[in-house]
């Protein structure tokens, strides 16, 4: 008998592609503790290159010409960038132009086999880790695929921004006159990358400004009795739930990215990451009081992280849209 090769057609027993890789390596860098944080960064490469100094992950940086690495890592007290390419295994490291750039700007390989030498520093991952990753995080994944190809026309979750002063609203006034495009920046915090890893295209969320006379700097959790003032309130539709962006008119938007004629180091940046969305309804210069109640933890929550989206039960965010579209 002779077999042909080219006659059987076999099943796909590799349904995820590269890019997978990556979203497993990012979330690990922003999120692993303990010893799997050690593990994610070769040792030896310069004392700032640790994971304890990590500032910023930019995935494919759109400010590079030609090979552009996976990731570009960026840490406090240490000025230059840290390319990282990602691969299956060692040996699929071979294309001269990534071996030649990662070699001259002293990046490192990140792998889950390390079949071969390889003339850069190389990273190896126990491939359960990504197994257990991928266990947790397949409804998300699952979710960001269907949006992303408008398969699915509603988002899964829904959130707050809750915006104390003025200012805040003032910006936001600003950004619409300025771009029909309508975008935010959110401040570089670990609070910040854990929820927007979870937006995903088609949620919806409420910005909401607002006035606390009677808390500090800081508010006060557990005060439902508390009152507060809405200024203004704008309900969107996500429609690009994360990038980063360092560059050009937008990333100068909500801070300065030149000092006279330098431009400042990407690691000492605050509002690096952006989203996307379609304004649906938008109120302002409004004075409307009314007792934080069931709003509480969120509002409190978003407003001491900066203004930072956080997750709002279907329930609530319902309770105060109807609120909002009937106040005003």
């Amino acid at each position: 008998m002779k077999i042909n090769p080219k006659e059987k057609k076999t099943l796909n027993r590799n349904p995820f592609n590269e890019k997978l890789l990556h979203r497993f390596y990012l979330e690990a860098l922003y999120f692993y503790e303990g010893v799997q944080q050690k593990n994610l960064i070769p040792l030896g490469l310069n004392s700032q290159i640790k994971h304890s100094n990590l500032v910023l992950v930019v995935p494919e940086d759109s400010r590079k010409e030609g090979y552009r690495p996976d990731f570009t890592l960026f840490f406090k007290k240490y000025d230059n960038e840290v390319p990282v390419e990602i691969k299956w295994k060692a040996s699929d490291f071979n294309k001269d132009n990534q071996v030649s750039y990662i070699k001259k700007n002293k990046g490192f390989l990140v792998v889950f086999k390390k079949d071969c030498e390889i003339d850069v520093p190389v990273i190896q991952i126990n491939p359960k880790e990504f197994q257990d990753w991928i266990a947790k995080r397949i409804y998300n994944l699952t979710g960001d695929a269907l949006s992303s190809k408008d398969i699915v026309d509603k988002g899964a979750n829904k959130w707050i921004v809750a915006l104390r002063g003025e200012s805040s609203l003032k910006n936001f006034k600003k950004m619409q006159g300025a771009t029909s495009q309508h975008f935010w920046a959110f401040k570089n915090s670990k609070f910040v990358t854990k929820q927007i890893f979870n937006l995903q295209k088609n949620d919806e969320m409420i910005f909401l400004f607002f006035k606390s006379s009677q808390d500090a700097m800081g508010m006060s959790p557990n005060k439902p009795n508390r009152e507060f003032q809405i200024l203004g309130w704008s309900e969107v539709r996500i429609t690009e739930p994360y990038y980063i962006c360092l560059d050009g008119e937008q990333a100068s938007f909500f801070e300065e990215i030149r000092k006279e004629k330098n431009i400042i180091p990407v690691a000492n940046r605050k509002w690096v990451h952006f989203i996307d969305f379609k304004i649906e309804d938008y109120k302002a210069d409004l004075s409307i009081s009314r007792k934080r109640k069931s709003l509480d933890f969120y509002i409190t929550e978003s407003s001491n992280q900066g203004g930072a989206l956080t997750p709002i039960p279907n329930n609530i965010y319902d309770e105060l849209l109807s609120e909002l579209k009937t106040s005003t």
